[in-house]
């Protein structure tokens, strides 16, 4: 997904209201305009960070916890893996060349473990060392619907390590139930 698909989908959900419209305009403006408009980038991503650090201090860990695992889920829905069902393997291959991703599938347990490179968040709207670890619960929501659409089947999904915990890199485990 582009970044302006991206911004769309999540303003759309009412993720980020408060980035206006000029965010949408990025995609035929010459490289000094876009460097003129690098300073949102790091506002969006701090006001992510603060609008993640109200819901920890606002919300009981459950409701705080659906909330952002619908925004990963939300996420997913607007990606690629519809274009992967039924071939997990498609999609393995597909993650490994667009982010380095590995990924192994042991059929016997149902069990994916799917691992990054050493690398910072791939969100574009996250920077790691500002934000809550509460934002892996996004990328929890990404997985299970990811695997969700790929099999047609419910899984569950959890995160071994991230970057934003203070890891290198980011191991998620998924269980197709």
């Amino acid at each position: 997904m582009n970044r302006k698909t991206f911004f769309r989908n999540a303003c759309g959900m009412s993720v980020c209201s408060c980035l206006g419209a000029g965010l949408f305009s990025l995609d035929n403006v010459s490289a000094e305009e876009k460097n003129k408009e690098d300073w949102k980038d790091g506002f969006v991503k701090y006001r992510f960070a603060k609008l993640i650090g109200i819901l920890d201090s606002t919300l009981d860990e459950n409701t705080k916890n659906q909330i952002i695992e619908s925004l990963g889920k939300e996420c997913s829905k607007s990606g690629f893996a519809g274009g992967f069902k039924n071939n997990v393997e498609g999609f393995f291959n597909e993650i490994h060349k667009r982010w380095g991703e590995n990924a192994t599938y042991d059929k016997e347990k149902e069990m994916i473990r799917i691992e990054t490179p050493e690398r910072d968040c791939v969100c574009p709207l996250v920077e790691s060392k500002m934000i809550s670890n509460s934002i892996c619960q996004c990328s929890i929501g990404w997985q299970k619907q990811t695997y969700h659409t790929i099999f047609g089947r419910e899984v569950d999904a959890r995160c071994i390590e991230s970057v934003v915990r203070g890891g290198k890199r980011c191991v998620f485990e998924i269980k197709i139930l």
